[in-house]
């Protein structure tokens, strides 16, 4: 192969794996619409977008300002439970999510109590408190789905708002998204069939 088309090969291949693996902060996964995140997905498996499995995660925020976590909800979808924390202000929020051996509250050091056998912490940045529209729901959520048993909001402490989710069975990959128009940070949890003894 000569050599100016194989640097033309070695450039379209790099920008097809970079596209590939940095989606943008608006993405959706395939099958859900922007005005219901919620909805039931239509990507057959495996979804290479659960690639990276249950390693850590992190993300920066996209111009936040003034988000103050509104809402806590979970859905189950086809393949996957999905955790949508929703925030009002703009922009969207940086974050951590990563699998713990305990699932401890930041500031009170206290642990929580989540059925299912691992737990799956997620962190916010770039959030504040207290505010008119602050969270008001319940401090634990019971989920209905095949990966998702349970949620508990932490709340928010020196700028990082906190959600520990009890994951049924081994620790599942999981992908995390921002989306916008409101701010939200989601978290979807694959279905697994792996052991739940």
């Amino acid at each position: 192969m000569p050599r100016g088309a194989a640097a033309l090969f070695s450039t379209i291949v790099a920008l097809l794996l970079m596209a590939g693996c940095t989606p943008d902060a608006d993405d959706e996964p395939t099958g859900a619409s922007r005005t219901d995140e919620t909805t039931v997905s239509t990507t057959p498996e495996p979804d290479p977008a659960f690639s990276e499995g249950t390693r850590p995660r992190t993300g920066g925020a996209a111009k936040a300002s003034d988000l103050v976590l509104v809402d806590v909800r979970v859905a189950a979808a086809e393949h996957y439970d999905r955790i949508v924390l929703e925030f009002s202000g703009t922009g969207t929020p940086g974050w951590v999510v990563n699998y713990v051996d305990e699932a401890v509250l930041d500031g009170s050091g206290e642990v929580v109590e989540l059925d299912g056998r691992a737990s799956l912490d997620i962190y916010a940045s770039d959030t504040t408190w207290p505010a008119p529209d602050y969270y008001d729901g319940p401090t634990q959520i019971t989920a209905n789905g095949d990966a998702v048993t349970a949620v508990h909001v932490g709340g928010t402490f020196e700028g990082t708002t906190q959600v520990i989710a009890g994951i049924d069975g081994a620790p599942a990959p999981f992908r995390v998204l921002t989306l916008t128009a409101p701010s939200r940070l989601v978290i979807d949890v694959m279905h697994t069939s792996n052991d739940n003894g």
